[in-house]
């Protein structure tokens, strides 16, 4: 009987390990990251209908994308386990009822210092671990 129960004890402790999810709070993990990934909050406000589209390029240590309006691209370093955003670079087209989120988003990228990474997740955080941004991987996404 106590073989039993210690069995089912390990099977129950294997199947509960495995259906957790992957999370790295290392800023150097941007370096292997690639994809798509639509950005769900903005500052703390709910902004997943406003089609902002954020693409890495690990390797390149690049950001592009779309914030619903316009195209930008800004870089990033990673250095002792902190990540720096450089100020993005986009188009300047105006879309009537679009540019208040696409502003604040431009003023909060340079201030994520953080990262939460995990299977189909991006959490940016300030310093202060404030969530700035809250990303979810694309079904298109490499």
């Amino acid at each position: 009987m106590k073989k039993l129960i210690f069995i089912l004890s390990v099977f129950l402790m294997i199947s509960c390990g495995n259906s957790e999810e992957k999370i790295s709070e290392n800023p150097a993990d941007l370096a292997s990251l690639n994809g798509n990934y639509k950005l769900l909050e903005l500052d703390g406000e709910n902004i997943a209908s406003e089609g902002f589209i954020l693409n890495f390029e690990g390797k390149e240590q690049r950001l592009s994308g779309k914030t619903g309006c316009n195209n930008f691209v800004a870089s990033y370093k990673v250095q002792d386990s902190i990540i720096r955003f450089n100020q993005p670079l986009g188009t300047k087209m105006f879309c009537q009822g679009q540019m208040e989120h696409e502003e604040i988003f431009g003023k909060v990228l340079p201030e994520i210092r953080n990262v939460k990474i995990s299977d189909k997740d991006l959490i940016f955080l300030s310093a202060e671990n404030q969530e700035l941004l809250n990303l979810q991987k694309t079904e298109d996404s490499e």
